[in-house]
């Protein structure tokens, strides 16, 4: 089981393509290096839900 990361808490945002050649479409991947490095933390698709959801890891108050 993983623990839990270390504050402050960082996290990065990666943008990957998806589908085929000629239909890919782009999400947007929250990456950090805890437990292991580049670890996928979540996936989302709006570089906005993305932001939002960095915010929300790198928050010292979130409990």
């Amino acid at each position: 089981m993983a623990s839990r990361p270390p504050y402050p808490r960082e996290a990065r945002i990666v943008a990957v393509e998806k589908g085929a050649k000629d239909q890919t479409v782009t999400w947007y991947q929250l990456r950090a290096d805890h437990p292991h490095p580049d670890t996928l933390i979540s996936e989302h698709q709006t570089e906005q839900e993305a932001l939002d959801a960095r915010r929300r890891y790198e928050d010292p108050q979130k409990t």
